[in-house]
């Protein structure tokens, strides 16, 4: 397996490998920081729950491609998430710091890879 990177959030410690896919029933942490996610892209395994937490200010998790559906607003210290259980890349923004013309995303944008 490839290198382990440990997140701190609040006291909750969520594991990350670095350039390879989470195993199943893992979850991953991404932040929504004031105008950018971290990380802003993710490699996960079938399974793996993916956690947005907005860290600072309000924003969104919005999905823009076609294979999925998310559309919630977070206000600061909120969460929200959901189990990846099919492969694909899926595409989500903050509606409120970012733009999108034609498919593409520009500002705060990310994408979940499931393998």
């Amino acid at each position: 397996m490839g290198r382990m990177r440990h997140l701190v959030v609040a006291g909750a410690v969520v594991a990350t490998i670095v350039g390879q896919a989470m195993p199943a029933s893992a979850s991953v942490l991404v932040k929504a920081k004031c105008n950018f996610w971290s990380p802003s892209s993710v490699s996960v395994a079938k399974g793996t729950k993916v956690v947005w937490k907005a860290v600072c200010a309000s924003h969104t998790v919005t999905a823009y491609s076609k294979n999925w559906s998310k559309n919630v607003v977070l206000n600061t210290g909120q969460t929200t998430s959901r189990t990846f259980t099919s492969k694909g890349a899926f595409k989500f923004r903050c509606r409120f710091h970012s733009t999108l013309s034609n498919g593409v995303c520009h500002g705060m944008c990310g994408k979940v890879t499931v393998g």
